[in-house]
């Protein structure tokens, strides 16, 4: 099973109070939700999607080396996938 992490960014709608998760490496795929949780899995479930295409896709680029900062992070494990380890 591969493991791959991506930077996460939350953003809370002033009117709403929905919470939007976007994860920029993956071209700032978003989803969102009542909670952070609930934003976490469902923008992770369109990663999930993404990525299965982008490999079927042969799309190489989303797997070079990530350079971390300060942040959350989502751990995508899928023995779907085949990405490089960071």
């Amino acid at each position: 099973m591969k493991e791959k992490r991506y930077k996460i960014e939350y953003e809370v709608d002033k009117e709403t109070g929905q919470i939007s998760a976007t994860i920029p490496r993956l071209n700032h795929i978003s989803s969102f939700g009542d909670t952070y949780e609930e934003a976490k899995a469902m923008v992770k479930e369109a990663a999930e999607g993404y990525l299965e295409w982008t490999q079927k896709e042969k799309f190489e680029s989303i797997n070079s080396p990530v350079v971390k900062t300060d942040g959350r992070y989502l751990t995508i494990l899928s023995p779907k996938l085949n990405l490089c380890q960071n």
